[in-house]
C-alpha cells in the first residue's frame, strides 16, 4: 500500500469519522425506530436476557437480536445509551467505507479506491442511514463484507479465504436483518457471465464451493438453536409465538403477503432511489453512456456489481411491501460503479456545475425554511413543540445554511470539488451538533415525560396507554401498560379504564382523542404535546359516570413493566 493511498484513506475516513460521529451523545433515541430498538437493548443489557427481545415487558418478534446485542454491549462498555445506541451505525459506516475504498483498490487502482470511497459519503442516503440508530446501517456493513470477500473471489481469485469470510458476512447479515442474504444474489450474473465467456469470470468444480452457506447456516444456527431450544420450554408459549412469528410471519409472511407499506411495484425506482442516491442519479446523463462502454469493453467488475444492483432493486420490488431503506444495501456497489467515472466526469462543465448548484440550493432551502418558520410560529409550533425549540432550530438551520453557502460562493471557480466536500461536512457535522440537540427533547418524548414526573412525582401508580415506546424509554420508574402494538384501541381505553378505577392513587397518561367516552372529568391535565398529539393525564374522579358504575372487571391484559436491574420484567395477563 503506497504511502499516499494511506494518507488519502486516512484523510477520507477523517471525513467519515466527522460526518456520522458529530452529535454522538448529544440526543436520545428518536422515533420511530430508535427508541424501540434502545429500549430492547437496554433491558437486555440490565436483565440478562440476552435470547428474547422485549419491549416494555412484551415480546418482540420483529427482527433477529444482533443489532439489539451490539448497541447492549455497547452500553455496558460506555454507561450511556446516548452514545450506545448510535456507535454500531457510526463504525459500521466507517467499516463500509473502508470496504469500499480497498475493493475498488484492488479491482482498479488507489486514485480510483479514493473517489470511489468518496462518493459513498457523498450519496444522500449513506449517512443519513449510518447516523440513524436503525438496523439498516449494521445490515449494509454486512452485505458489504459480503460482496467484498465474493468479488474477491469470483473477480481476483480464486480466494477460498474470502469466500468463506463472504458467507460468515451473510449469516451476520442474516441474524441481524432477515436479507442478509443479499451479496448471494452475486452468483446469478457471475453463472450467467461464465456461460457468457465475461473477461476473469470462469465455473469450475471445486468442493469449497459448500463452505460459504455451510458457514453461513452454522452463524445463523448459533442464534437460531438456543433460541429454538428455548422456546420449546411448553410453560412459556410466548417464546413460541416469538419463534413462529420471527421464522415465518417476518419472513416468508412480510415478503409474499405484506401488511404494510404498500407501494407499487415502481415505487423504489421512481421514488426511493432518484432522491436517495442523490448525487449519482443526477450524474446518470453521463453515467450511463460511460456504463455502456463498459459493457461494450468488458468490464467484468462494473457489469458484475450493476447487476448486483438492479437485482436487488428487483428483489425489494417484487414484493408489494416497500420501504425507501430497502435499497440501502446496494449503496456501496453504486458507489464503486459510479465512482470508478469520477475522476472523468468531474472534468466536464455540466457535472461542475452540479456540484455547485446542489450545495446553493440545499443552503438556501435551509435558511428558507427557518425564516419561514420563524415569520410563522404558529403553525412551526406543531413540528418544534415549543417557541423555545423553534427558535434554536431555526436558528441553527440559518446559521448551517448560510455557512454552506458561503463555502461554495468562495470555491466555485476553481475548487469546486472542495467546496461540495466542505458543504457536506458543514451539513451533517451542523445537524449532528446543533439541529439534533435542540429539538431533542420534542423528538425524544423526554420533554413531556420530564413534566409528566415533575407533576406527578412518585406518589401514585402510573398507567400507559396508546403509548410510543420513547416514552417507556424515558420513563424512569414503574409503570403498568395494556399492551403493545395491541391495534385495538377501545379494548385497549377499556382496560386501562378498569385499571384506573381500581385505585384513587394512580393516574393514566393517555392521548387526548382517547378520552372519549370514559374520561371527561375536569380534573383531567394536559401535559403536553408530542408526535403530533397532545397527551393529558387522567384520575379516578375524571370517569365519566357511565364507565364508574358496576364491578370492577380484571383488565385482559396488563403488563407491570419495571426498568430492570437483573431479571424483573415480568408479564401478567388475567388470562393466564
Amino acid at each position: 500500500m503506497r504511502p499516499e493511498y494511506r494518507r488519502n484513506l486516512g484523510y477520507l475516513l477523517l471525513v467519515a469519522l466527522m460526518m456520522l460521529a458529530a452529535g454522538m451523545g448529544l440526543r436520545d433515541p428518536w422515533p420511530a425506530d430508535e427508541p424501540r430498538f434502545a429500549l430492547i437493548a437496554r433491558d437486555m443489557a440490565d436483565s440478562g436476557d440476552w435470547l428474547f427481545p422485549r419491549v416494555g415487558g412484551v415480546i418482540y418478534p420483529d427482527k433477529p437480536p444482533l443489532f439489539f446485542w451490539l448497541v447492549a454491549a455497547f452500553y455496558k462498555l460506555t454507561g450511556s445509551l446516548r452514545v450506545a445506541f448510535l456507535l454500531p451505525g457510526v463504525l459500521a459506516g466507517i467499516g463500509t467505507v473502508w470496504l469500499v475504498t480497498d475493493l475498488a483498490r484492488r479491482l482498479w487502482d488507489p486514485k480510483t479506491a479514493i473517489w470511489c470511497g468518496a462518493t459513498l459519503l457523498a450519496i444522500v442516503q449513506f449517512p443519513l442511514q449510518m447516523k440513524s440508530g436503525q438496523i439498516d446501517g449494521l445490515l449494509c456493513l454486512w452485505t458489504t463484507l459480503g460482496l467484498y470477500g465474493f468479488s474477491r473471489h469470483l473477480l481476483m481469485g480464486p480466494d477460498w479465504r474470502w469466500y468463506a469470510i463472504g458467507g460468515i458476512a451473510a449469516g451476520l447479515g442474516v441474524i441481524t436483518k432477515g436479507v442478509g442474504f443479499l451479496p448471494y444474489l452475486l452468483f446469478i450474473p457471475f453463472a450467467y457471465g461464465a456461460v457468457r465467456r465475461w473477461p476473469a469470470l470462469r465455473l469450475h468444480r471445486d468442493w469449497r464451493w459448500v463452505m460459504a452457506p455451510v458457514l453461513t447456516l452454522l452463524v445463523v444456527a448459533a442464534w437460531l438453536v438456543p433460541m429454538l431450544m428455548a422456546a420449546g420450554d411448553p410453560a412459556a408459549p410466548e417464546l413460541a409465538a416469538y419463534r413462529d412469528n420471527i421464522l415465518f410471519h417476518q419472513t416468508i409472511t412480510r415478503y409474499a403477503d405484506p401488511w404494510g407499506h404498500i407501494k407499487p411495484a415502481w415505487y423504489l425506482f421512481t421514488n426511493a432511489a432518484p432522491w436517495l442516491w442523490l448525487p449519482v442519479t443526477l450524474a446518470l446523463p453521463w453515467l450511463i453512456p460511460a456504463w455502456r462502454r463498459d459493457i461494450r469493453s468488458g468490464n467484468t467488475p462494473i457489469m458484475l456489481l450493476g447487476a448486483w444492483i438492479l437485482l436487488v432493486l428487483i428483489f425489494f420490488s417484487l414484493s408489494d411491501g416497500k420501504r425507501s431503506l430497502y435499497i440501502f444495501p446496494a449503496s456501496p456497489a453504486l458507489a464503486l460503479i459510479a465512482g470508478f467515472h469520477a475522476k472523468d466526469l468531474l472534468a466536464r462543465a455540466g457535472v461542475q456545475r452540479l456540484l455547485v448548484a446542489l450545495p446553493l440550493v440545499l443552503g438556501s432551502a435551509l435558511v428558507t425554511v427557518a425564516m419561514y418558520a420563524l415569520m410563522n410560529p404558529h403553525i412551526a409550533e406543531k413540528w418544534a413543540g415549543d417557541v423555545i425549540t423553534l427558535v434554536k432550530t431555526a436558528t441553527a438551520l440559518i446559521a448551517i445554511g448560510l455557512l454552506i453557502v458561503t463555502v461554495v460562493l468562495l470555491t466555485r471557480r476553481r475548487r469546486v470539488l472542495t467546496g461540495f466536500a466542505t458543504a457536506l461536512v458543514v451539513f451533517w457535522a451542523g445537524a449532528g451538533l446543533f439541529v439534533a440537540p435542540a429539538l431533542d427533547a420534542t423528538r425524544s418524548g423526554r420533554g413531556l415525560i420530564q413534566n409528566v414526573e415533575t407533576r406527578f412525582g412518585s406518589d401514585f401508580e402510573m398507567g400507559f396507554a396508546g403509548w410510543p415506546e420513547q416514552f417507556v424509554l424515558q420513563w424512569n420508574g414503574s409503570l403498568t401498560h395494556f399492551g403493545y402494538r395491541r391495534f385495538d384501541q377501545q379494548a385497549e381505553t377499556f382496560d386501562a379504564v378498569q385499571w384506573l378505577r381500581a385505585s384513587a392513587d394512580r393516574r393514566l397518561l393517555l392521548p387526548e382523542h382517547w378520552l372519549e367516552p370514559c374520561l371527561d372529568g375536569p380534573g383531567v391535565i394536559e401535559v403536553g404535546r408530542a408526535h403530533r398529539r397532545n397527551w393529558v393525564v387522567a384520575s379516578r374522579d375524571d370517569l365519566s359516570e357511565a364507565c364508574a358504575r358496576g364491578d370492577i372487571q380484571a383488565p385482559e391484559i396488563q403488563v407491570a413493566y419495571h426498568r430492570p436491574t437483573r431479571r424483573i420484567l415480568r408479564y401478567a395477563a388475567s388470562n393466564e
